[in-house]
């Protein structure tokens, strides 16, 4: 049994040696291979990515020419590995423990589709933001339109509409997994034909866990990881990160659900938008106007 690791870098190298000395350090006992996708991130990540193939015995790197996102990234990587497991990691993750062993013995339950793991961040704290539950119209509405002001930190409306409770031991049955860490067969990413690569950033790892989810069950464990979180959004601006957001939302109502949800929600993303870039312009006029406010919503309306 061998696991291959598909780690996609996009200006997060920095984050790499110490991502691959922890799973070196920990999974000695794992026959496995580190597979780094780079989507073209320049000359100094390059020169990173080199070193590290010519450390570790058991990584490689696969250099593409254009930037074409995480989900394309992702399935290049696949394509040139050779385990019977893959998985899918981030680069700002680091092993804490051994736990691909204890991961790949939950998977000889022929019901579990994928595994996932618990995220806790630089300061202990379990990010319980990432797990989430399917997005539905109503938690566009309570947590990312112009209306989400009211209750975007409502505790009630968060357990109720967005975030999945992850308590107790043992395996946690959930709707989805958080990208950051997904555990699976290979022959069964490939039967799905992988991620999506509709997508650019944002929803492939819900994409992918929606199909799994139709057949099989998606669990999270109750092994630990470090996560960082979001090192390569830094590399970008904040209105196009959220604009890759929304119209990623977007994709995700038109592959899986209705045709009528997909246009119920693209036109509120339109209504949102429009409403947004009128009054960011009115409070020009008192100087309260937040420039990428306006630019991140003309760029939704150039993109919807």
């Amino acid at each position: 049994m061998k696991i291959s690791i598909i780690i996609v870098n996009y200006y997060t190298a920095g984050y790499l040696d110490s991502c691959i000395d922890s799973i070196n350090n920990f999974e000695k006992e794992v026959d496995k291979e580190i597979i780094i996708v780079d989507n073209n991130s320049g000359d100094s990540d390059t020169e990173i990515l080199n070193r590290l193939s010519d450390t570790h015995k058991n990584l490689k790197c696969l250099f593409l020419d254009s930037n074409k996102g995480f989900a394309y990234a992702n399935n290049r990587g696949v394509e040139i590995c050779n385990g019977d497991f893959i998985l899918i990691l981030n680069p700002d993750i680091v092993f804490t423990e051994s736990i691909l062993l204890k991961l790949t013995e939950y998977r000889e339950n022929e019901n579990i589709g994928a595994l996932g793991v618990r995220l806790y961040g630089e300061d202990g704290e379990f990010q319980k933001k990432y797990y989430q539950k399917y997005p539905s119209i109503l938690q566009y509405l309570l947590f990312y339109s112009i209306f989400s002001k009211p209750f975007i930190n409502s505790g009630r409306l968060i357990k109720k509409h967005l975030e999945t409770e992850i308590q107790g031991k043992g395996l946690i049955n959930v709707p989805q997994i958080p990208g950051a860490f997904i555990l699976m067969k290979k022959d069964l990413y490939n039967e799905l034909n992988g991620f999506d690569e509709s997508y650019f950033l944002f929803f492939e790892d819900v994409d992918l866990s929606y199909r799994i989810a139709k057949k099989y069950k998606l669990y999270i464990s109750d092994c630990k990881v470090k996560h960082i979180g979001a090192s390569s959004m830094m590399m970008d601006t904040n209105y196009k990160i959220y604009g890759y957001f929304i119209l990623s939302l977007i994709i995700f109502f038109k592959n899986n659900y209705s045709k009528s949800k997909y246009f119920y929600l693209k036109y509120l993303v339109l209504f949102n938008a429009i409403l947004k870039i009128i009054l960011e312009n009115a409070k020009k006029i008192y100087g309260g106007s937040h420039p990428n406010v306006i630019k991140v919503h003309k760029y939704i309306l150039k993109n919807l």
